[in-house]
């Protein structure tokens, strides 16, 4: 019965979109796709100032500590930004996860050769892709809903781990690093996903677990041109941004850092969580 109301429910909310399902009849798809929906966080649309808002992050992090990050031309100048509601995954996707989606397309196992390294690879830590793949994971889950599946832009992933605009330094409970607590020890590779509380919003490991991929194009100036309304960055560049990050201070709320040019390649420590671009209901079971 709860499988026949998932799919009225679905071809409902298509016959409302225009949009068409194209949907993979294996359990395990099917699966994946409940468990990602129910791990959405829905973040109300408002308008917050992005960037490093400077002494207030410093005086957070210790006066004499991170100075000469808090210099970097990568995170300014501060500017006002107005998004639209979305949906955000709470968790970044795991292996296990991804290894579904690549089952499921027919493509091989990404990092295979590094499975037996139980220090480096457990089912359920964040996967390890490249920016296509991470991209593509996130479509091919919006072709089996139907939903606007994306990666999220860079001024999505920032509104939510600063709590909607506030100015927090780390997207942890407290705003704050407690190693052991909230945060993770010193680690060379990223950790099993969910192991410490939540920021206020429900998302887990934005701050201290891998970098996350998003949308944008990275470009030095950006955030000197960039619009007002939902942002996606420059239109054609060579390298991508990433987000969060497992060390300090690249996992404050406002730290950008460049990716590799090869958008192709499959890199440990960074990884994806998908955004859905409405601000509608979504389907439930």
């Amino acid at each position: 019965m709860q499988c026949f109301l998932w799919s009225i429910t679905l071809l409902i909310l298509f016959s409302c979109t225009g949009v068409s399902a194209q949907s993979d009849k294996s359990p395990e798809v099917q699966s994946l796709i409940e468990k990602t929906l129910k791990q959405m966080v829905f973040v109300e649309g408002g308008s917050f100032m992005m960037g490093d808002p400077g002494q207030p992050f410093v005086d957070a992090l210790g006066k004499d500590a991170w100075t000469q990050y808090f210099g970097s031309d990568r995170n300014v100048p501060v500017h006002k930004v107005t998004l639209d509601g979305y949906y955000l995954e709470s968790y970044e996707v795991t292996y296990n996860n991804y290894d579904i989606y690549s089952k499921a397309t027919n493509k091989p196992l990404v990092n295979n050769d590094i499975r037996q390294i139980k220090h480096i690879y457990s089912p359920q830590r964040p996967v390890g892709i490249s920016w296509n793949g991470a991209r593509s994971y996130c479509q091919w889950l919006g072709r089996q809903t139907g939903l606007p599946f994306d990666l999220p832009t860079e001024a999505q992933w920032e509104y939510a781990a600063r709590n909607r605009g506030e100015t927090v330094v780390f997207a942890t409970n407290t705003g704050k690093i407690e190693r052991g607590v909230n945060f993770p020890p010193p680690i060379h590779f990223p950790i099993e996903i969910g192991q410490f509380p939540p920021s206020p919003l429900g998302f887990y490991d934005l701050s201290g677990n891998a970098f996350e991929w998003v949308k944008d194009w990275y470009a030095k100036d950006y955030y000197s041109h960039s619009p007002e309304k939902n942002p996606q960055g420059p239109e054609t560049g060579t390298v991508k941004v990433l987000r969060g990050g497992g060390g300090v201070p690249d996992s404050t709320t406002v730290a950008r850092e460049k990716g590799g040019k090869d958008l192709n390649e499959d890199i440990i420590g960074f990884t994806v969580r998908c955004v859905i671009n409405t601000d509608k209901p979504l389907p439930t079971e």
